[in-house]
């Protein structure tokens, strides 16, 4: 469903990414982990078109993708849940999933506010108040319902579970796994090495820029020396 080529970008005249060569297959779970530094939020962000990318190939369902905007790659059917969240301080939570909801209109996938209220039914004892007024667990299932109201092929989210309390952790990785069994394609950057290899397909690890791994979790799991030397601290 998403290929990396290649893939060169940074900030200015900073490089952050080294040639990136990555594969997310269609109905799988794929996770990235790495270091802080590794390149991994970079590369989420270069795939949307937040960063340009300076070189190497994307591709989305067979079609190129590089170099367009990033509001142009979202209606491709790609829905991005940024490590920040991102979720409208001064809209409520109704009008935070209402304009995502019109985004997704006449797209399969069958997601409606209805839907996602059932998955995240915090968010339904909430729909009054103004997303500034959320925890943070609740604006990461604000974040993530509205990505779900676009009605995506594929969901891109960068570190989910940043800032969270073991308890809401719990839950994101629930309703992550009913998403996973559902058939959509999800790529996750993760610092959570267990949350991460639980529900994933295939990993892939980065460092200096590039993915220097990709396999399955038991692999990863059961290689040492990968671990200390790319993940652990």
């Amino acid at each position: 469903m998403l290929e990396l080529s290649g893939v060169t970008a940074g900030y200015g005249e900073t490089q952050v990414l080294h040639g990136v060569d990555l594969v997310v297959r269609e109905g799988q779970f794929h996770a990235i982990l790495g270091r802080n530094g590794a390149g991994k939020t970079t590369t989420l962000k270069t795939i949307m078109g937040l960063v340009p990318a300076k070189g190497g190939e994307i591709r989305f369902a067979g079609d190129s993708i590089a170099g367009r905007e990033p509001y142009r790659i979202a209606t491709l059917g790609i829905a991005y849940v940024p490590e920040t969240r991102d979720v409208f301080g001064a809209l409520t939570v109704e009008e935070n999933l209402h304009l995502a909801a019109r985004i997704g209109v006449g797209r399969a996938g069958g997601w409606s506010i209805e839907k996602v209220l059932a998955i995240f039914p915090n968010l339904a004892e909430r729909m009054d108040n103004g997303g500034n007024q959320l925890s943070g667990g609740e604006q990461q299932m604000l974040s993530i319902g509205r990505a779900l109201l676009m009605n995506p092929s594929l969901m891109i989210l960068d570190e989910p579970t940043e800032g969270l309390a073991p308890i809401i952790v719990r839950q994101i990785f629930d309703k992550l796994m009913e998403l996973k069994q559902a058939g959509l394609t999800l790529l996750l950057v993760e610092q959570n090495f267990h949350f991460a290899l639980n529900l994933a397909d295939e990993v892939s690890v980065f460092g200096r820029g590039q993915c220097i791994w990709t396999g399955t979790p038991d692999a990863l799991r059961m290689d040492e020396d990968l671990h200390k030397r790319w993940i652990g601290v």
